[in-house]
């Protein structure tokens, strides 16, 4: 099913690939007794970030949203609730989510615009090395540099003297992108 949708996006049928992508995550899904997508370490319910059985609290990222980041920017009516997923939006976009966006992160690196690319080690959606493989079709000038920029550990610490922490992220900055691997 893989090399099916990789064949509709090279004949630009994004909404095809779309829906057999969403058949091959089904067909995983199913295969697996419900493991996580976004963690596959995870099975739904377990603490899962797909699941929906945790209530809003300040640590979650709808408490976050609709608390802190609310209070925060002064701006967002009271009105307004961050959702994870709208439906609505989600089926409005669906011609979008397999298109490739190489051309349009070239452009905003070209206008000096900020891009930060998060990837997290145990998303089976977006794997590790297909978002390195991405980074790499860039055509950006600043790539090269950029590639071969060492990356540098991240670890919380509660102390800047001494940090026995594990590490928690990698990551690699050169002039306006910045590239974070995030583990666990």
């Amino acid at each position: 099913m893989a090399a099916i949708v990789k064949e509709q996006i090279a004949a630009r049928q994004f909404t095809t690939a779309k829906m057999t992508w969403t058949n091959l995550v089904d067909l995983i899904d199913q295969q697996s007794d419900g493991v996580d997508m976004l963690n596959f370490l995870l099975d739904k319910g377990e603490g899962s970030s797909t699941s929906q059985v945790f209530p809003s609290t300040p640590n979650t990222i709808d408490g976050l949203m609709n608390g802190v980041i609310k209070e925060k920017l002064k701006v967002i009516p009271k009105n307004i609730i961050w959702q994870g997923v709208a439906i609505q939006v989600f089926e409005a976009m669906n011609a979008t989510y397999m298109k490739p966006a190489i051309d349009e992160v070239d452009q905003l690196l070209a206008y000096g615009v900020n891009v930060s690319v998060y990837n997290g080690q145990f998303d089976v959606i977006c794997s590790t090395i297909g978002v390195e493989a991405w980074v790499k079709k860039l055509k950006w000038a600043g790539l090269k540099s950029f590639l071969s920029t060492p990356r540098q550990a991240l670890r919380y610490c509660d102390s800047p003297a001494r940090c026995l922490n594990p590490v928690k992220a990698y990551a690699r900055s050169y002039q306006n992108l910045n590239f974070y691997w995030i583990l666990g």
